[in-house]
């Protein structure tokens, strides 16, 4: 040891001088009576039940809100297949109506059309087409 009690040597400590033998790996008596500490329970915060009921309320809440959508989107897409269907339907019902009198205007436009080129072709075409004809002065 050093001349100053206060101070501690480096290293290992002196041998001890027991007088007691003790186990090798076992430490003395003394250290083994220390006082181990019980299990500290933490301080109960009052806020942590209602927290945990409104984590609860508010989860179930955005869950239902989810489902709920999820249901909306599904009916209205029943809703848009059975108006589609409808349509499809309607359609093959009253095509006929309403492309009958178009196929007639375009049946007697076509006749009318070849009728005309008919009579050109039958005449001289060009001298209907005044910008060709130049006067010779």
């Amino acid at each position: 040891m050093s001349e100053f009690p206060e101070i501690q040597p480096f290293g290992p400590g002196p041998a001890s001088h027991n007088t007691e033998p003790s186990a090798e790996g076992q430490p003395p008596a003394e250290e083994t009576v220390a006082a181990v500490p019980a299990a500290v329970e933490p301080p109960h915060n009052r806020f942590d039940l209602p927290l945990a009921i409104l984590a609860g309320v508010g989860a179930g809440f955005i869950l239902g809100y989810l489902v709920s959508r999820y249901e909306q989107t599904i009916l209205r897409q029943t809703k848009l297949d059975a108006f589609l269907e409808y349509a499809q339907d309607w359609l093959h019902e009253q095509g006929p109506k309403i492309t009958q009198p178009i196929r007639r205007g375009l049946e007697s436009t076509g006749s009318t059309f070849e009728q005309a080129i008919k009579k050109v072709s039958a005449s001289n075409p060009l001298d209907s087409l005044s910008f060709l004809n130049r006067s010779k002065r």
